[in-house]
């Protein structure tokens, strides 16, 4: 007879098993239009990516199918100015830190979005909004604008859908992803918050690993499928993919 531990985690997995796949045009024609279709990336930095403490070949995974979901997007009309980057960009003493180690700080290599990322970054009416929490409600563009007030302006414009990619699944993206769906639900707008798991990613240290150094454990594989069942009992819409057609 399984315990209640396991059957609860043979529950999200079935849960996940069955999460439906989703193609970029069903979105857009969901959203109401491509102009309603707005594709958040979250801290797809080097710093996570690349180099650094934090950085991680795992989460490093999911860069590519972010690129292509990108392309596509815009390929079927998604405006420029409706591709927001989340990027942390902590100065040199942040109180982040004592929770986790210095990691991409203002103005160093670490902070820079990846380079497969770099032409979407530079197209014109792209927002940056730089924050200095995993949260990034907070966060501010380069002329103050608070992400949070951002948001509430795409609310007062009428139904919304966001696509939210990056990493990490049990951190920014589900604090961010989550973040939308409750501004959302306070405003009583009408948003509609998606993630892709083929589009987010965690970092793994194993229990072998953090024994000898010290480090917490963060088993990658089963934070992902919490997370995202976490993220699915809130509202949040997460999907297997949302595939180029």
């Amino acid at each position: 007879m399984q315990g209640r531990r396991e059957q609860f985690f043979n529950h999200v997995a079935k849960r996940l098993a069955e999460l439906p796949s989703e193609t970029v045009s069903s979105l857009i024609e969901q959203a109401g239009g491509p102009e309603r279709v707005v594709l958040v990336f979250v801290d797809i930095l080097k710093g996570f990516c690349e180099e650094g403490p934090l950085a991680s070949k795992r989460v490093a995974e999911m860069v590519s199918p972010v690129k292509a979901l990108a392309e596509a997007l815009l390929d079927q009309g998604v405006p420029e100015e409706n591709l927001v980057f989340l990027n942390d960009a902590h100065p040199e003493d942040a109180v982040e830190f004592s929770a986790f180690p210095p990691h991409c700080i203002r103005g160093t290599a670490e902070s820079e979005v990846v380079d497969e990322l770099q032409p979407l970054l530079e197209r014109d009416g792209v927002r940056v909004f730089r924050k200095n929490a995993t949260n990034g409600l907070f966060g501010r563009d380069g002329d103050g604008e608070r992400f949070f007030e951002f948001l509430e302006k795409r609310f007062a414009a009428g139904p919304v859908t966001f696509v939210v990619v990056g990493d990490c699944t049990d951190l920014c993206i589900y604090q961010n992803a989550v973040g939308i769906r409750l501004l959302a639900n306070e405003h009583n707008a009408r948003v509609r918050v998606v993630v892709p798991l083929e589009h987010v990613r965690t970092y793994d240290v194993s229990v072998e690993v953090a024994e000898k150094t010290g480090a917490p454990a963060h088993d990658g594989d089963v934070l992902d499928e919490l997370f995202a069942y976490h993220m699915l009992i809130n509202g949040v819409d997460v999907v297997r993919t949302v595939e180029d057609r």
